[in-house]
Protein backbone atom coordinates (compact mmCIF):
# COMPACT_ATOMS: atom_id res chain seq x y z
CA UNK A 1 0.00 0.00 0.00
CA UNK A 2 1.68 3.18 -1.22
CA UNK A 3 -0.49 5.55 0.78
CA UNK A 4 -2.42 4.91 3.96
CA UNK A 5 -3.95 7.96 5.56
CA UNK A 6 -5.01 5.95 8.61
CA UNK A 7 -1.47 4.80 9.47
CA UNK A 8 -1.19 6.64 12.80
CA UNK A 9 -4.56 5.29 13.94
CA UNK A 10 -3.76 1.79 12.71
CA UNK A 11 -0.50 1.43 14.59
CA UNK A 12 -1.82 3.15 17.72
CA UNK A 13 -4.87 0.90 18.04
CA UNK A 14 -2.90 -2.23 17.10
CA UNK A 15 -0.53 -1.31 19.91
CA UNK A 16 -3.27 -1.08 22.52
CA UNK A 17 -5.29 -3.97 21.06
CA UNK A 18 -8.67 -2.24 20.84
CA UNK A 19 -11.63 -3.88 19.13
CA UNK A 20 -15.03 -2.25 18.70
CA UNK A 21 -18.36 -4.05 18.79
CA UNK A 22 -21.79 -3.06 17.53
CA UNK A 23 -25.04 -5.02 17.43
CA UNK A 24 -27.88 -4.00 15.13
CA UNK A 25 -31.17 -5.59 14.14
CA UNK A 26 -31.53 -6.12 10.41
CA UNK A 27 -34.68 -6.80 8.42
CA UNK A 28 -34.42 -10.22 6.74
CA UNK A 29 -38.06 -10.48 5.61
CA UNK A 30 -37.28 -10.40 1.88
CA UNK A 31 -34.35 -12.76 2.35
CA UNK A 32 -36.55 -15.34 4.09
CA UNK A 33 -39.08 -15.07 1.26
CA UNK A 34 -36.33 -15.59 -1.33
CA UNK A 35 -34.83 -18.57 0.51
CA UNK A 36 -38.26 -20.19 0.81
CA UNK A 37 -39.15 -19.52 -2.83
CA UNK A 38 -35.86 -20.81 -4.29
CA UNK A 39 -35.04 -23.49 -1.69
CA UNK A 40 -31.89 -21.71 -0.51
CA UNK A 41 -30.11 -22.28 2.79
CA UNK A 42 -30.57 -19.26 5.06
CA UNK A 43 -27.02 -19.30 6.47
CA UNK A 44 -25.50 -19.71 3.02
CA UNK A 45 -27.34 -16.69 1.67
CA UNK A 46 -26.53 -14.63 4.76
CA UNK A 47 -22.85 -15.43 4.24
CA UNK A 48 -23.10 -14.37 0.61
CA UNK A 49 -24.81 -11.08 1.50
CA UNK A 50 -22.29 -10.35 4.26
CA UNK A 51 -19.52 -10.98 1.74
CA UNK A 52 -21.03 -8.52 -0.73
CA UNK A 53 -21.58 -5.80 1.86
CA UNK A 54 -18.29 -6.05 3.74
CA UNK A 55 -16.22 -5.85 0.56
CA UNK A 56 -17.71 -2.46 -0.29
CA UNK A 57 -15.92 -0.99 2.78
CA UNK A 58 -12.22 -0.54 2.08
CA UNK A 59 -11.25 -0.38 5.75
CA UNK A 60 -12.51 -3.89 6.41
CA UNK A 61 -10.03 -5.28 3.88
CA UNK A 62 -6.90 -3.99 5.65
CA UNK A 63 -4.75 -6.68 7.22
CA UNK A 64 -1.22 -7.48 8.37
CA UNK A 65 0.61 -10.20 6.46
CA UNK A 66 4.15 -11.20 7.41
CA UNK A 67 4.52 -7.93 9.29
CA UNK A 68 3.37 -5.78 6.38
CA UNK A 69 0.20 -3.73 6.13
CA UNK A 70 -1.84 -4.83 3.12
CA UNK A 71 -5.28 -4.43 1.58
CA UNK A 72 -6.92 -7.57 0.25
CA UNK A 73 -8.78 -7.36 -3.04
CA UNK A 74 -11.59 -9.36 -1.41
CA UNK A 75 -12.14 -10.95 1.98
CA UNK A 76 -14.18 -14.14 2.23
CA UNK A 77 -16.23 -15.71 5.04
CA UNK A 78 -15.54 -18.70 7.19
CA UNK A 79 -18.54 -20.06 9.04
CA UNK A 80 -19.47 -22.31 11.92
CA UNK A 81 -21.17 -25.66 11.49
CA UNK A 82 -22.13 -28.32 14.00
CA UNK A 83 -21.71 -32.06 14.36
CA UNK A 84 -25.32 -33.12 15.04
CA UNK A 85 -24.20 -36.11 17.13
CA UNK A 86 -21.58 -34.52 19.38
CA UNK A 87 -23.14 -31.01 19.34
CA UNK A 88 -19.63 -29.58 18.90
CA UNK A 89 -19.05 -26.83 16.36
CA UNK A 90 -16.26 -26.44 13.83
CA UNK A 91 -15.13 -23.82 11.34
CA UNK A 92 -15.47 -24.28 7.58
CA UNK A 93 -14.81 -22.38 4.38
CA UNK A 94 -16.69 -22.75 1.07
CA UNK A 95 -15.23 -21.23 -2.10
CA UNK A 96 -17.04 -18.00 -2.93
CA UNK A 97 -19.09 -18.03 -6.13
CA UNK A 98 -20.49 -15.40 -8.50
CA UNK A 99 -24.14 -15.84 -7.57
CA UNK A 100 -25.96 -16.63 -4.35
CA UNK A 101 -27.45 -19.79 -5.92
CA UNK A 102 -23.99 -21.05 -6.87
CA UNK A 103 -22.60 -20.26 -3.44
CA UNK A 104 -25.60 -21.99 -1.85
CA UNK A 105 -24.67 -25.18 -3.70
CA UNK A 106 -21.00 -24.90 -2.73
CA UNK A 107 -21.98 -24.30 0.88
CA UNK A 108 -24.24 -27.35 0.98
CA UNK A 109 -21.54 -29.61 -0.49
CA UNK A 110 -18.98 -28.38 2.04
CA UNK A 111 -21.29 -28.80 5.04
CA UNK A 112 -22.26 -32.29 3.91
CA UNK A 113 -18.64 -33.34 3.36
CA UNK A 114 -17.56 -32.32 6.85
CA UNK A 115 -20.80 -33.09 8.73
CA UNK A 116 -19.18 -35.65 11.05
CA UNK A 117 -16.06 -33.65 11.85
CA UNK A 118 -14.54 -33.90 15.31
CA UNK A 119 -11.87 -31.19 15.02
CA UNK A 120 -12.31 -27.43 15.14
CA UNK A 121 -10.80 -26.79 11.67
CA UNK A 122 -11.39 -30.02 9.74
CA UNK A 123 -10.19 -28.59 6.42
CA UNK A 124 -6.74 -28.15 7.93
CA UNK A 125 -5.97 -24.68 6.60
CA UNK A 126 -8.13 -21.69 5.82
CA UNK A 127 -7.50 -18.83 3.39
CA UNK A 128 -5.61 -15.86 4.82
CA UNK A 129 -8.07 -13.26 3.48
CA UNK A 130 -10.98 -14.20 5.73
CA UNK A 131 -13.53 -12.73 8.07
CA UNK A 132 -15.15 -15.00 10.63
CA UNK A 133 -18.89 -15.57 10.80
CA UNK A 134 -20.69 -17.53 13.49
CA UNK A 135 -24.37 -18.20 14.03
CA UNK A 136 -26.39 -18.70 17.22
CA UNK A 137 -29.73 -19.75 15.69
CA UNK A 138 -31.32 -20.63 19.04
CA UNK A 139 -31.19 -17.13 20.52
CA UNK A 140 -32.47 -13.69 19.53
CA UNK A 141 -29.89 -11.65 21.45
CA UNK A 142 -29.49 -7.96 22.18
CA UNK A 143 -25.69 -8.06 22.14
CA UNK A 144 -22.95 -10.65 21.76
CA UNK A 145 -19.28 -10.42 22.73
CA UNK A 146 -16.36 -12.81 22.32
CA UNK A 147 -12.83 -11.79 23.24
CA UNK A 148 -9.46 -13.44 23.77
CA UNK A 149 -5.88 -12.39 24.40
CA UNK A 150 -5.00 -13.43 20.85
CA UNK A 151 -7.13 -10.56 19.52
CA UNK A 152 -4.87 -7.91 21.00
CA UNK A 153 -2.17 -7.96 18.34
CA UNK A 154 -4.18 -9.28 15.41
CA UNK A 155 -6.61 -7.75 12.96
CA UNK A 156 -10.05 -8.94 14.09
CA UNK A 157 -13.02 -9.26 11.71
CA UNK A 158 -15.85 -11.23 13.27
CA UNK A 159 -19.59 -11.29 12.70
CA UNK A 160 -22.18 -13.18 14.72
CA UNK A 161 -25.87 -13.42 13.92
CA UNK A 162 -28.68 -14.92 15.95
CA UNK A 163 -32.25 -16.13 15.62
CA UNK A 164 -34.67 -14.00 13.66
CA UNK A 165 -38.04 -13.07 15.17
CA UNK A 166 -41.17 -11.40 13.81
CA UNK A 167 -41.53 -7.89 15.22
CA UNK A 168 -44.12 -5.39 13.98
CA UNK A 169 -44.78 -7.49 10.89
CA UNK A 170 -41.11 -7.88 9.86
CA UNK A 171 -38.56 -10.59 10.53
CA UNK A 172 -35.54 -9.04 12.25
CA UNK A 173 -32.24 -10.65 13.06
CA UNK A 174 -29.52 -9.52 15.51
CA UNK A 175 -26.07 -9.09 13.99
CA UNK A 176 -22.93 -8.23 15.93
CA UNK A 177 -19.77 -7.04 14.25
CA UNK A 178 -16.40 -7.02 16.00
CA UNK A 179 -13.62 -5.21 14.18
CA UNK A 180 -10.18 -3.99 15.13
CA UNK A 181 -10.33 -0.27 15.90
CA UNK A 182 -7.06 -0.11 13.94
CA UNK A 183 -9.09 -0.83 10.82
CA UNK A 184 -12.33 0.99 11.33
CA UNK A 185 -14.41 3.40 13.38
CA UNK A 186 -18.12 3.57 14.10
CA UNK A 187 -18.58 5.45 10.83
CA UNK A 188 -17.34 2.48 8.79
CA UNK A 189 -19.48 0.04 10.78
CA UNK A 190 -22.56 2.20 10.12
CA UNK A 191 -21.74 2.15 6.38
CA UNK A 192 -21.54 -1.63 6.52
CA UNK A 193 -24.94 -2.05 8.18
CA UNK A 194 -26.49 0.40 5.71
CA UNK A 195 -25.05 -1.44 2.71
CA UNK A 196 -26.08 -4.83 4.07
CA UNK A 197 -29.67 -3.71 4.58
CA UNK A 198 -29.76 -2.27 1.07
CA UNK A 199 -28.58 -5.60 -0.35
CA UNK A 200 -31.16 -7.53 1.67
CA UNK A 201 -33.95 -5.21 0.54
CA UNK A 202 -33.13 -6.01 -3.10
CA UNK A 203 -33.66 -9.77 -2.70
Amino acid sequence: MQKFDRADYFYYFMGVGTTIEFTAKIDVTKMIERCTKDDLNFQAIMLYQLYKAINTIENFKYDVLEGNLIEWDKIVPTFSSMNKNSKLFFTLYADMQETCAEYNEQYRKTVEEYANSTTIVPQGTLPENIFNVSCIPWLHFEHFSSNSKSMENNVVKMLTFGKYEKIDGCFVLPLTIQISHANADGYHVALFFKKLQEELNLM
